[in-house]
């Protein structure tokens, strides 16, 4: 009967443990500490904005928990895995996905060719992941010929998207995702983000200096001010107050 407890008290713990769990983290670039005792959670199927003026240490957060960035000290968690000093491939592997600032597709190859290149690593063998991706961005279905590069950068985007999407992420990361874009495809990207949380159950860490978008899309915040975490909350906590003291410029 205790094995029985135990065991139920186990999978209890393990259903509301967070899918991304940070605690304590510093880290940085050869002899230059960046991240200064950062900790956050990111709950499964949430969308957590992480939010600073530029040279806070946004973009290094987000590639310490990819691996490209060593930790120096503190820990990462991802799902039951402990992912610090895990090589980048593995991480891959365990379901996170990364969009980078200033997009990530194969400008020589075609639409198509793009998409299978993410199809063929995420050993997709079924369409149903295609007629996914065609459905949140229907441009890309209509340009599958079409070369990366000639795109525009709305485009781009989508295709950089919806590439992360077919290695059928659990966490996707969104570094800046409506820089230099139009107005009409920020409308779609934020569409797409909530129906990738409610449909696909991903969580998303999103990386955005335009607040009414993160406002929009995310449920919760956390502010960085010279590499650490000095405000976080739900989103409705983000008030013009900490807008206007930490965001604007």
């Amino acid at each position: 009967m205790e094995a029985i407890l135990e065991e139920a008290s186990d999978k209890s713990e393990s259903a509301d443990k967070p899918l991304v769990k940070i605690d304590n983290l510093f880290a940085g670039y050869d002899e230059s500490l960046i991240l200064k005792d950062v900790s956050i959670v990111v709950p499964d199927n949430s969308v957590v904005a992480l939010l600073g003026r530029n040279g806070v240490g946004k973009t290094t957060l987000l590639n310490t928990i990819v691996g490209l960035v060593p930790t120096t000290s503190g820990s990462i968690e991802f799902g039951s895995h402990r992912i610090e000093k895990m090589p980048v491939d593995k991480r891959a592997r365990l379901g996170i996905g990364y969009v980078p600032q200033g997009r990530d597709i194969f400008p020589g190859l075609t639409v198509w060719e793009n998409l299978n290149v993410s199809l063929r690593a995420g050993n997709v063998g079924d369409d149903n992941r295609l007629d996914e991706v065609f459905e949140l961005f229907p441009v890309l279905k209509e340009m599958l010929k079409r070369k990366g590069g000639v795109l525009s950068g709305g485009q781009q985007q989508q295709l950089s998207i919806a590439r992360a999407l077919l290695l059928n992420p659990k966490l996707l990361i969104l570094d800046e995702p409506t820089e230099g874009i139009q107005p009409s495809i920020i409308d779609q990207i934020e569409d797409a983000i909530y129906a990738i949380k409610k449909k696909h159950k991903v969580s998303i860490i999103l990386v955005e200096q335009y607040i009414d978008f993160a406002k929009n899309a995310s449920d919760a915040f956390y502010i960085l001010e010279r590499g650490s975490v000095v405000e976080q909350g739900s989103i409705g906590r983000l008030s013009d107050e900490l807008t206007a003291r930490y965001l604007m410029v």
